[in-house]
C-alpha cells in the first residue's frame, strides 16, 4: 500500500516557526485590509456579521431561532383551538413557514442565506418532533400573543397533544 502524501505537519510547523505572515495591501489590523479579505473569500456583510455575533456575542443566535419558531408554532395551535379544530401538525407547521413574519424572522436571523419554504417545513417539522425539544413546551416560555401572561402547561399538553 502506498504511503499518503501528507503535508499537513509539515505546513502547520512551518507557520509555527515563521509565525503568521497575511499577504495582503495594509496591516493586518486595518479595517480596509480586512474588507479586502472578506471579498476576496466572497462573504456577504450579512454572513460575516452573524459569524462574528455567533463566535463573539453574547447570545446564542440559534437557541433563539429555535424558540423564536417554537413560539410562532404554539401561537398557531393555539388560535386553531380557539377555532374548536386544530389540524394536523404538519399542516399547522406549512401554515406558521408560509405566513411573513416567520420570512422576516429568517432574514434577520441569516441574512446571508435563501430561504426555502419547503427545507425550513421540514426542519420545522423534525425538530418539533424530536424528543429533546420537548423540554421546551413548558410552562413559562410562552405568553399568549401580544400579552404578559403565560399559557399554562394544561393548555400547551392540549393544543400540542403532548401525552
Amino acid at each position: 500500500m502506498a504511503k499518503k502524501d501528507n503535508n499537513i505537519p509539515n505546513e502547520i510547523s512551518e507557520v509555527y516557526e515563521r509565525g503568521p505572515r497575511v499577504k495582503g495591501p495594509r496591516s493586518r489590523t486595518d479595517w480596509d485590509f480586512l474588507v479586502y479579505e472578506l471579498k476576496k473569500m466572497n462573504i456577504s456583510p450579512g454572513e460575516a456579521y452573524r459569524i462574528v455575533a455567533e463566535k463573539k456575542g453574547n447570545t446564542n443566535i440559534r437557541f433563539q431561532w429555535k424558540m423564536m419558531r417554537f413560539t410562532m408554532y404554539v401561537w398557531e395551535r393555539l388560535h386553531e383551538s380557539e377555532k374548536m379544530f386544530q389540524r394536523p401538525k404538519i399542516d399547522t407547521v406549512r401554515e406558521v413557514v408560509s405566513k411573513r413574519r416567520f420570512k422576516d424572522f429568517f432574514k434577520g436571523y441569516y441574512p446571508d442565506l435563501e430561504f426555502d419554504h419547503q427545507k425550513e417545513v421540514k426542519l420545522l417539522n423534525k425538530l418539533i418532533a424530536e424528543k429533546p425539544q420537548q423540554q421546551f413546551f413548558t410552562e413559562g416560555n410562552y405568553y399568549y400573543p401580544g400579552t404578559k401572561k403565560f399559557i399554562p402547561q394544561k393548555v400547551l399538553d392540549r393544543i400540542l397533544s403532548i401525552k
